[in-house]
């Protein structure tokens, strides 16, 4: 854990043979679908080269890479770093099972959810528990946004592949030599032949299907699986003790997951899975609770999850969707008063003179960029000359030593660019999108008045985005490092050191950053990565306003949860906490922070801005720790009385990363 917050993980790393580098200073990117099937795209590139190699190039990180192949890029920020990333493999929760990759085996897990009034839990409770026989090491051989395979192997040869994805209940084991297999601790057993096995086991049904020619014994309490090479075994839970609806597609063994981003003609932002079967023939998929599937589709099964309840649906392609959002970095202020106007002119004097930007760290020095970034916005806006001159010094300087070659280098490892001086875990790369997502959101403003600074610093900028939201694959950096397809949100600890999985905080920064990317790919003109920016962007927004700021609490499992909101999620659990204070007003603010004009979209979230405020303020008292952000956030629902109250914020509880004049502008803006 840290001050802050405790870091979160990046998304994707692929094998290095799908990688094309281009002859001249340029390195190419490979498209999403070349992760699949090694075919190469020559994409827009973010990489130039000169540029990347002005950094030093060194490991700075922690991570324990043993379990990952020599030819594969270590995933960080994704929902199997926990997985792959540790000296012992921590639980995943690909949903709607969970899973724990052990060196001499495997367990499967169906959570049995479970409430009290700040946390909703559905933790690894292993129904399935396997032992390969001769196995002494697992290891990651291939993965992709959404599946991931672990070879097995006896320290001579490899014994076995196992592949399991977010949205599949199977998890498929097929013998890369001839191999046996022990389950064990079975009792109530329902069904067994010698292909076919089911039982229960703390309250759920597990069941295990053989294809061409393994077969299945039961002695006691153990079932012992033998697998000739060739042949493969499919593991599955079941909600309940019903039919099993899954058997006919058990055969139907999956390969690998095609993700696929668009915007249809009601401006409504869609991803699209493919999952590709060794036979072409359907699979099973269950989408997350909130996400919206496209099309009629016929539910097999329903599984509880943290989230609410999962339906499980067949086919091969599965589409969902979310309202698009419009990227922003600057308030309405043209129809401003002329008092209010007066104020924040005053106040945008003051804090002016008061503006320095001194940290050395990433986050810190990011939120002081985007503070000064913000001022320079609304100077411009009301022609205030003189104070936008000195912002963008202040700024140009700024940037100047932070985008020298000598403030960040290139991870040799993990694939990516991190600060010298560490912050709550940069260096194992946990909240990149929420440090990098400010200094690209600054560079859009900044950029926007100052085109001497776009031409100087837009490779270097550039890399930023890169190590976070590279849109295509190349040798230097990750396909979407942070970003979760499936989840529909971000992931923000790097390796993931936990027994509940990956996590993110602050879904705001995130927002953030997905924003600020999206601005820059629109300046810059990069036409491939505006589309993945605000694809990402609707798609986190969207999870964030149903995943962290509601919850359900009509469901039995859920309804011993008394708070307002979750502000910290994880792959297997909820909780109204966070890693830096336990205070009310914090666990709101970071799920507001820093309130960029893109979050005005959060006045959509209506009745629920007042039932968090009054469960984090008190006596109308913003002056505490993210108060600013609160009365923001409170000045969507009733920005009459946020005017009132604006004076009363005192200095020492304006952000960091906040100031007055952007305080004023945004609740004035709203009167």
């Amino acid at each position: 854990m840290t001050e802050r917050k405790q870091a979160t993980i990046t998304i994707i790393g692929l094998c290095a043979a799908i990688v094309v580098v281009a002859a001249a200073a340029i390195v190419l990117g490979v498209s999403r679908k070349a992760m699949q099937d090694g075919s190469l795209h020559n994409d827009v590139s973010l990489v130039d080269q000169a540029t990347l190699n002005q950094l030093p190039h060194k490991n700075g990180s922690s991570a324990d890479t043993e379990r990952v192949g020599s030819d594969i890029v270590p995933p960080t920020n994704s929902w199997i770093s926990g997985m792959v990333l540790q000296k012992t493999p921590e639980p995943v929760y690909p949903m709607p099972i969970s899973f724990l990759a052990k060196d001499t085996g495997f367990e499967i897990g169906l959570p049995t959810v479970q409430s009290t009034a700040t946390t909703i839990t559905g933790g690894h409770q292993p129904g399935i528990t396997a032992t390969v026989d001769g196995a002494t090491h697992v290891s990651l051989t291939r993965y992709d946004k959404i599946s991931a395979t672990l070879a097995y192997t006896d320290g001579a040869r490899q014994i076995s592949a196992l592949t399991l994805a977010e949205g599949s209940p199977f998890v498929f084991y097929r013998a890369s030599a001839d191999s046996m297999l022990h389950i064990g601790d079975i009792t109530s057993i329902s069904d067994h032949s010698s292909s076919y096995l089911r039982y229960t086991k703390a309250g759920h049904d597990y069941a295990v299907a053989t294809q061409n020619g393994a077969t299945i014994s039961v002695a006691e309490s153990t079932a012992t699986l033998n697998v000739p090479k060739g042949s493969f075994v499919t593991f599955y839970a079941l909600p309940n003790n019903g039919s099993d609806k899954l058997r006919a597609f058990a055969a139907n063994e999956l390969q690998s997951v095609n993700v696929e981003n668009g915007r249809d003609a009601n401006n409504t932002v869609q991803t699209t899975f493919t999952y590709k079967t060794a036979n072409n023939k359907p699979t099973v998929f269950v989408p997350m609770t909130y996400s919206q599937l496209s099309g009629k589709n016929t539910s097999l099964l329903t599984y509880d999850s943290i989230y609410g309840p999962m339906k499980a649906v067949s086919g091969t392609s599965f589409t969902t969707s979310v309202p698009a959002i419009t990227p922003s970095n600057q308030l309405d202020l043209s129809h401003l008063s002329n008092a209010h106007k007066q104020q924040i002119v005053a106040s945008l004097s003051s804090d002016v003179a008061k503006t320095s930007i001194t940290a050395t760290d990433s986050y810190y020095a990011g939120k002081q960029l985007a503070r000064a970034a913000t001022l320079l916005s609304i100077a411009e806006q009301l022609h205030q000359t003189d104070a936008a001159t000195k912002l963008k010094t202040i700024l140009n300087d700024a940037f100047a030593k932070r985008l020298n070659g000598q403030y960040f280098y290139y991870d040799t490892m993990l694939q990516g660019v991190a600060a010298q001086t560490k912050a709550f875990g940069s260096e194992d790369f946990n909240d990149h999108h929420f440090h990098y997502g400010y200094f690209i959101y600054a560079a859009s403003i900044l950029s926007k008045y100052d085109h001497a600074f776009l031409q100087k610093s837009q490779k270097f900028i550039n890399l930023l985005v890169a190590d976070i939201a590279s849109p295509t694959l190349s040798s230097a950096f990750p396909l979407e490092r942070n970003y979760d397809p499936y989840a529909a949100h971000s992931w923000a600890a790097g390796l993931a050191p936990f027994a509940d999985g990956n996590n993110q905080e602050s879904s705001s920064e995130a927002i953030n950053a997905w924003n600020g990317v999206a601005l820059w790919a629109q300046l810059t003109h990069n036409g491939q990565l505006t589309s993945s920016a605000e694809w990402m962007l609707a798609n986190e927004a969207a999870t964030a306003k149903a995943a962290w700021r509601n919850v359900d609490t009509s469901l039995s499992y859920s309804k011993d949860f008394t708070s307002p909101l979750t502000s910290l999620n994880f792959g297997g659990k909820r909780t109204y906490a966070t890693f830096f204070s336990d205070a009310p007003n914090t666990k709101l603010g970071i799920q507001l922070i820093p309130m960029s004009p893109v979050m005005l979209q959060f006045a959509s979230g209506g009745a629920s801005i007042d039932k968090n405020i009054r469960a984090s303020i008190h006596d109308d008292n913003y002056n505490v720790a993210l108060g600013d952000y609160d009365l923001m956030y409170f000045a969507l629902s009733n920005p009459q009385k946020a005017a009132e109250l604006v004076g009363k914020q005192q200095d020492s509880f304006i952000d960091d990363g906040n100031s007055r004049t952007y305080l004023e502008a945004w609740i004035f803006s709203l009167t």
